[in-house]
Parts: C-alpha cells; sequence; structure tokens
C-alpha cells in the first residue's frame, strides 16, 4: 500500500477522478438548470393559454368591440403562447397551428353574427344558446386542454390536470376581468 501512495501515478490519478467527478457535477447541475428552465417556459406556456381563453370568454360571445389597449393586449396572450411553443416546445407545433385555425374560425364566427345583429337587432341568440358558438369553444377549450396535458407531460408535470380553462374565477380576476357568464 505504501509503494502505492509513494508511486508517481498518484496525483495524476487523484487529479483524473477530481477532474471526471468536477465535469459529473457540473453535467449533473446544467441538467437541473435546463430541467426548471424548461418546466418554467411550461408553465408560462399554460398561463398564456388559461389567459387567452379567459379573454375569449371575456368576450361573451361578441368580438372585441374597441381598441383600448387592455383589450388588446389580453388578444396577444395567444401570440405569446405560440411564440413560447414554437421556441421551447416544437413538439406543440400541429396542436397550436389547430389552435390558431380554430381562433380564426371563432373570431369568423363572431363576427359574423355581429354582422348579423347589426342588420337585424331582433335576431340576437345569446351565445350560451347558440350551437355553433358553444361548438367551436368547446372544440377550442379541448384543444387547450389538450396542449396543457402534453406540456405538462413534456416539462415532468403530469400529475396534475387542467380542464375547462375558461370561466376560472381566479384567473380572471388576476387579470383584471370580470368572469360574468356570456350574454
Amino acid at each position: 500500500m505504501s509503494e502505492f501512495l509513494n508511486s508517481p501515478l498518484l496525483l495524476p490519478v487523484i487529479a483524473l477522478v477530481a477532474a471526471v467527478l468536477h465535469a459529473l457535477v457540473r453535467r449533473v447541475r446544467r441538467e437541473r438548470r435546463q430541467r426548471r428552465q424548461r418546466r418554467e417556459h411550461g408553465w408560462r406556456l399554460i398561463h398564456e393559454l388559461k389567459a387567452y381563453s379567459a379573454w375569449v370568454d371575456s368576450l361573451h360571445g361578441e368580438p372585441f368591440m374597441s381598441t383600448e389597449p387592455e383589450e388588446l393586449t389580453s388578444a396577444q396572450a395567444l401570440s405569446r403562447a405560440r411564440a413560447i411553443a414554437q421556441q421551447h416546445f416544437p413538439q406543440l407545433g400541429q396542436a397550436m397551428l389547430r389552435l390558431l385555425q380554430a381562433d380564426s374560425q371563432l373570431t369568423r364566427h363572431l363576427w359574423e353574427q355581429k354582422l348579423r345583429r347589426l342588420s337585424a337587432p331582433g335576431d340576437r341568440v345569446p351565445c350560451q344558446r347558440d350551437p355553433e358558438y358553444r361548438e367551436l369553444r368547446d372544440a377550442q377549450e379541448d384543444l387547450i386542454d389538450s396542449i396543457i396535458a402534453r406540456c405538462q407531460a413534456l416539462i415532468g408535470d403530469s400529475g396534475r390536470r387542467w380542464r375547462h380553462t375558461g370561466m376560472d374565477s381566479e384567473f380572471f380576476a388576476s387579470m383584471g376581468i370580470s368572469s360574468g357568464t356570456c350574454r
């Protein structure tokens, strides 16, 4: 044993072991940091999807009526969600594309309804009784729920399931929006 301790190879072996351990520690720390950042991006994406859903619900079945900054800023939640998904979760690209298409369909329907109301004010149908609106909105909520579930699986946090992101009164309150039902 004393022969090994006096060996000229002892210091290089110790240095090599220390270097390997240092590299392993750095790798573990880097992987933890990357996982933490991925989770943060995932929760930001989920928040933006909820904000978008809350904004759509706050329209109460009406296309936006003014150019108030907070109204237009809330509409940006879908754009921010898309940017986060593109940059950090490319696996969600097709689902986000379907959500953008659903948004276009819903917007088209809302504008068609508005034009009908302007031409025949007495024919107004509240959004909760408009089957096409309900179908579009429910499909949109299903897409959002699906994206959230996939995002949670990607960030390793699939234990908690989000459902029906719209009409969440606490979330509405955090955005300063009334959460009344659609008119």
